[in-house]
């Protein structure tokens, strides 16, 4: 081992001679399939394995075993060979990246909690093997003449503390910029996407893939589960296909743009998001409370935002009404295999005149979500979007930047007040109950809307996120009192 290396002197202080003699052949093997351009990143990775059979050794584990379990093997020839792989970006991802501003970003984050604290040199092995098993997240986005589009990235992909407010920006100004990032804190380990990668059913995948390899990395061993990828089997590129494509072409294309709708109040403040709120439901309940209305648990909700809305929104809103984005899952309907993006939207609208009672505006939530979401009204958009996206495929770049940030920030947004994203149901092998407490879903701050709304739930846990880029807290105010209100005994936690 050469003595500059920096992952050779930490070996050398943390390791008895005898240690480092029995790692030395291992390290060789372990350097052996690593060739990166930038040393940095062969050192990184070289550190890794360091600190992770240190890690072992002080938590009682043999070094002969802590090896085994870091077999060289698992890191195949991903970080060996020169991916040269480039992909264009899907339909929907298309406009992402011409929408964002200096401080503005489309990004979102899954999140799951362990019920001990996370062991940050193990979750970084376990980052190091589960990328090789999706390339096209190994990545960073590129312009191109006519398109950004996403090009392999060669390069170390690291987890660090989280420093910063959920789904901040991410720089994309170095040649090996990731566009996503993983970040622990406590027991809490989250995976924030430029949603130019994926949705949330691709990011779910990823996470729950990770959390799987993790918890095997500790020693504890389980099966292959529902939504998660095997790391032995090769990458498939169906995987990464973009399945708009294979969608049904619709006769009569018509998108979701309409009137501006009625915004909430507030000042956004400098600072976003500026709160960020998570109110921790049961599930049971839930289900109750939704099966004694009628209505499903998604609709119970859209109920309770909209009833929020009307209290927080702009007063004299004249004709506007209030509208939210329900993103609608397209797997249900194609036998997709995809981990990009493939979802569509379908709008929820009420003028605050007829937002009365919780009982009487969910019947007309319900047959919104029914009509909204058919395969036939989804196709409708979906073409309208491909039509768009083929009608602008050979403007410059140059040109369709300022015009899609335009059109974004004044349209896009505009014509919604809220979203709201609901992951459903996460389902985990049962192996993991004992470790894992819940999961969250998190979407970043918007450009012109003052809240976004998501969940997900995990066992008997619903986490009902809001997101916020006002300090004004009518909104959140006004959804704990109607969850309140239906017996639901929110629990809440985040930013203040």
């Amino acid at each position: 081992m050469a003595k500059s290396s920096p992952w050779t002197q930490r070996a050398q202080q943390v390791f008895t001679a005898e240690e480092q003699a029995q790692i030395t052949p291992y390290l060789s093997d372990v350097r052996a399939r690593i060739d990166l351009r930038e040393q940095r990143f062969v050192d990184q990775l070289m550190l890794d394995h360091v600190n992770a059979l240190r890690w072992y050794l002080d938590h009682g584990l043999p070094l002969a075993a802590a090896m085994k379990r870091l077999d060289p093997v698992q890191l195949s020839d991903f970080y060996l060979r020169e991916r040269t792989a480039w992909y264009p970006l899907d339909t929907a991802a298309k406009v992402y990246p011409l929408s964002m501003g200096l401080k503005r970003m489309m990004m979102f984050r899954t999140s799951f909690y362990l019920k001990e604290q996370v062991e940050p040199e193990i979750l970084q092995m376990a980052l190091t093997y589960t990328i090789r098993r999706f390339p096209y997240f190994a990545t960073t986005i590129k312009c191109g003449f006519f398109w950004h589009y996403i090009d392999s990235a060669m390069r170390r992909f690291a987890v660090r503390p989280e420093t910063k407010a959920p789904c901040a920006p991410i720089r994309l100004n170095a040649i090996t910029s990731p566009t996503f990032r993983v970040v622990w804190f406590a027991n809490r380990v989250s995976v924030e996407f430029f949603h130019v990668l994926t949705d949330g059913t691709g990011a779910t995948i990823f996470l729950k893939t990770l959390l799987r390899e993790y918890l095997r990395l500790l020693g504890h061993e389980v099966p292959l589960g529902e939504g998660m990828l095997n790391l032995a089997d090769a990458p498939d590129s169906h995987e990464w296909g973009d399945d708009f494509l294979i969608a049904d072409k619709h006769p009569s294309p018509e998108g979701f743009g309409d009137k501006p709708a009625l915004q909430m109040r507030g000042l956004p403040t400098l600072q976003q998001p500026s709160r960020v709120l998570h109110f921790n439901l049961s599930v049971a309940a839930l289900r109750k409370r939704a099966k004694e209305a009628g209505v499903t648990i998604t609709v119970l909700l859209l109920g309770v935002i909209m009833l929020a809305l009307k209290e927080a929104a702009e007063p004299h809103g004249g004709k506007r009404k209030l509208h939210i984005q329900l993103p609608v899952n397209m797997r249900r309907f194609y036998p997709s295999k995809t981990i990009r993006n493939f979802s569509m939207y379908c709008a929820i609208r009420l003028h605050p005149t007829e937002i009365t009672t919780l009982a009487e505006i969910l019947p007309k939530l319900a047959e919104q979500v029914r009509q909204g979401t058919t395969k036939d009204s989804l196709d409708r958009s979906m073409t309208y979007s491909s039509k768009l996206v083929s009608f602008l495929r050979f403007v410059p770049l140059i040109v369709k930047r300022p015009i899609a940030y335009l059109i974004y920030g004044k349209l896009s947004d505009g014509v919604f007040t809220t979203t709201f994203s609901n992951l459903g149901a996460v389902t985990l092998p049962r192996e993991m109950e004992p470790y894992v407490d819940k999961l969250e879903m998190t979407l970043g701050p918007p450009i012109k809307n003052r809240a976004l709304c998501s969940m997900c739930s995990y066992e008997d846990k619903a986490v009902f996120t809001v997101i916020k880029t006002t300090a004004l807290p009518v909104f959140e105010n006004a959804i704990y009192a109607q969850l309140v209100k239906l017996g639901l005994e929110p629990y809440v936690e985040g930013t203040s």
